[in-house]
């Protein structure tokens, strides 16, 4: 059995996070989804998500599997949601971010270990309410996030009106 483990990404491995970015997006991009095709995330913001200390890599066999960010403020976007309302509004919750797994490790249900160290890490830092959004086209993720005990809650609307809204989805522990 493979050793997996989660951890802060290094600065030194920006480069390796990016490649699984890259790839993420080119896959979205065969699957005619418009999410992340607008230069999103970018190097800037992964940068500042390992200074900010809230970048994490699921580890595989000492290899970077995947890549996500767990946010410990709350996200602009998600003060007004549509057509839904979230189960726990007035608790402090951790969202899940820039969630991508490398080419090599799909297909071996390492998303739902990474979803799963993700949320031991919010519980450890005393979350226990947990958010997350996707494309409406991105069925692949909307199934990845319900599978993993998230329901879906409405809609958000992003900043950019070109990238318009997400689907909400959240967690309590």
């Amino acid at each position: 059995m493979p050793q997996i483990y989660l951890r802060h990404t290094q600065a030194t491995e920006l480069d390796q996070v990016m490649k699984i970015i890259h790839d993420a997006q080119k896959q979205l991009l065969r699957e005619n989804i418009n999410q992340w095709q607008d230069g999103q995330p970018s190097v800037e913001q992964l940068k500042q998500d390992i200074q900010n200390n809230i970048s994490y890599v699921l580890i595989s066999n000492q290899q970077i599997a995947g890549t996500a960010a767990l946010l410990k403020e709350p996200e602009p976007t998600y003060q007004e949601i549509i057509d839904g309302s979230w189960l726990n509004n007035n608790s402090p919750y951790a969202t899940i971010h820039r969630f991508a797994l490398a080419d090599d490790f799909k297909g071996h249900s390492l998303s739902s270990i990474l979803i799963s160290c993700l949320l031991t890490v919010g519980y450890q830092l005393n979350f226990a309410n947990f958010r997350i959004d996707t494309h409406p086209d991105n069925q692949r993720m909307q199934h990845l996030v319900q599978k993993n005990g998230f329901t879906y809650q409405g809609k958000i609307r992003l900043n950019d009106p070109q990238r318009s809204f997400r689907l909400a989805y959240e967690l309590n522990l």
